[in-house]
């Protein structure tokens, strides 16, 4: 039985907390965070670097500098670069490094930032130059950054800023762009960004005989993947509504001096995109923040809400049915912002599972697309990965959570235990159990998310008595700390060096909602610590602080989000909630 005094902090948090998620609902249906923890340096860097080329390419002097706000060779600038340079000055660190707010200071926003200022303002700049090269010698350098193509692009910066040869970097074979289906299964959504700077890499190295023929019947095949990015979002210019995407394609776009019409359009979008203050925010999650805050509503019995009919409108509206041809992915999937943002596996399968617990879900149309993408990009192992079907593990690769949430969706769809999708999908799953109990989540740090959603449809599969099921239950208990928190349920983690750093709102909300689905009664000690440690840190407004578990590049680039922390905390407490109805002596251990 849960304890009468914490069931009545549970039902007050969950009523406090549905009105705050409900404050953030924009017209239109989405629900999104505020913006003052948004801005990101790392995107900031990356995009002044793309105006400050793509002015290049249009003829200005390639020499000048900023300097309060008029170039040294005369000419006015519009002051979006200069404003760009100082913000990236004034939210230095102390210990010389960036990151997002709310985020340990990492390798890549350092690196990128202090490439972007040793370019664009190295004498303005230099104080703030030597304190990022110092911080960054600390860190371990780029070679300490996990992800090796992460490694390969800030060397690719640093050579732009006259910190190392360019002529020494490793080639971007071009030629991988001549065999497509390999190339899209190695580089998935990095295959528009691959292309392009491949092709600005080609064009400014020398190339023997061989090497310039391949190039020479490799360019139209890399140019078409780019093109066909860029006309299927309508010839915008931006890429996926993702400051960091468009930078990266109108760096490599405007150095290979191919495609001049795609180097000025992203240039365009990305002074659109930026902030009054000359920063760039992390990209719009529309649809991601719209997720985890349905869900958390359709826990807490709202489904009936009137308030949601706009935001399954919105999920309507955007998804996507146009095959995206450069990744060889068929129509039916969403993307994690507009109408024209990259396909996700993840977000399809959440919202469509969203969908089909809203009124009418059943003969929703849209869910009916949505399952039929997910089944047609399965994996042939059985596992989902972010987008293209076979793609190489890793960062965009299969991923046990995804593959969780894939399998949710076919069974709230109607599909049974015994659905070919569903069985191959689960052996998948529990042939990359560890040792531990412990199941990995791409996209989120540490063992706890991924462990967590495994768990639960693991109970849903093949029942919280089978052995897996019961290694990630015990997994999940033991990693609790004495505040009844979560944190990443490892010791360390690469790259990092926090040793995992406090528990929280997250990784506990999402160990508390896969423990009650395992079958731990309300009045579980475990149950209930973690209650209290998400009732006790719930904000006045009713919201909760994120925290930095949310990878953008895994182990390189994270943020820390209000929307999706209490998002899950609501669905986590309002689980409990129900429960306690359900089960008013429910058991305690």
């Amino acid at each position: 039985m849960l304890n009468p005094t914490l069931a009545e902090q549970v039902d007050k948090a969950v009523a406090s907390g549905t009105e705050a998620l409900f404050a953030r609902q924009r017209p239109g249906g989405v629900f999104a965070p505020g913006p003052d923890r948004r801005s990101s340096p790392a995107n900031t860097a990356v995009a002044l670097i793309a105006l400050h080329l793509a002015e290049q390419a249009d003829g200005q002097d390639p020499d000048r500098h900023v300097d309060n706000g008029r170039t040294d060779d005369g000419r006015t600038d519009d002051g979006l670069v200069e404003r760009g340079i100082t913000r990236l000055c004034e939210t230095q660190r102390e210990d010389g490094g960036w990151a997002m707010p709310g985020v340990p200071t990492e390798v890549l926003s350092t690196a990128v930032v202090t490439d972007a200022l040793q370019l664009i303002a190295p004498e303005r700049a230099a104080s703030a130059i030597r304190a990022g090269r110092e911080r960054l010698a600390a860190l371990g350098g780029p070679l300490a950054l996990a992800e090796p193509a992460m490694t390969g692009l800030i060397r690719q910066f640093d050579a732009l800023a006259g910190h190392g040869d360019e002529a020494e970097l490793p080639r971007l074979p071009l030629e991988l762009l001549l065999l497509p289906v390999l190339s899209r299964r190695l580089l998935s959504l990095r295959l528009p960004i691959f292309a392009s700077m491949a092709l600005g890499q080609a064009a400014r190295r020398r190339q023997g005989p061989l090497r310039r023929r391949l190039n020479a019947l490799a360019r139209p095949a890399a140019l078409s993947v780019v093109r066909q990015a860029y006309e299927r979002e309508g010839s915008t210019g931006g890429f996926s509504a993702d400051p960091w995407l468009t930078s990266l394609i109108c760096i490599g776009v405007t150095r290979s001096g191919l495609a001049p019409d795609i180097a000025r359009a992203a240039a365009r979008r990305l002074r659109s995109m930026a902030r009054p203050d000359g920063s760039w925010d992390l990209m719009e999650l529309d649809i991601t923040w719209s997720g985890f805050a349905t869900s958390a509503l359709l826990e807490a019995g709202l489904a009936d809400d009137p308030r949601l009919t706009e935001t399954r409108a919105m999920f309507h509206e955007r998804q996507q049915n146009t095959p995206f041809t450069a990744l060889g992915c068929p129509g039916g999937f969403w993307g994690f912002s507009s109408a024209r943002s990259w396909p996700m596996a993840l977000e399809t399968a959440e919202i469509s599972s969203a969908l089909l617990r809203l009124p009418g879900g059943e003969g929703d149309d849209h869910v009916r697309r949505g399952i039929a993408w997910l089944t047609s990009v399965q994996d042939s192992a059985g596992s989902w990965s972010l987008a293209v079907r076979d793609s190489r593990p890793g960062g965009f690769g299969p991923c046990p959570y995804m593959t969780a949430k894939a399998v949710d969706a076919l069974l709230d769809s109607g599909a049974g235990r015994d659905d070919p999708r569903v069985t191959r999908a689960v052996r998948w799953l529990l042939a990359r159990q560890a040792p531990d109990g412990s199941f990995e989540a791409l996209w989120y740090r540490g063992r706890t998310p991924g462990t967590a959603v495994v768990l639960e449809t693991l109970c849903r599969t093949v029942g919280a008595t089978h052995p897996a099921a019961e290694r990630a239950r015990e997994r999940l208990v033991d990693t609790q700390r004495d505040d009844g928190s979560w944190g990443t349920g490892e010791d360390t983690e690469p790259g990092t060096g926090d040793n995992g750093g406090p528990g929280t709102t997250e990784e506990t909300a999402w160990a508390l909602h896969a423990l009650l689905a395992a079958g731990l009664g309300p009045g579980d000690r475990t149950v209930e610590a973690a209650a209290r440690r998400l009732a006790g840190t719930q904000r006045p407004d009713g919201g909760w602080a994120g925290a930095p578990v949310n990878e953008y590049i895994r182990f390189c680039y994270r943020y820390a989000d209000d929307q999706i922390a209490s998002g899950l905390a609501v669905r986590a407490l309002a689980r409990l909630r129900t429960a306690a109805t359900r089960d008013p002596e429910g058991a305690a251990a």
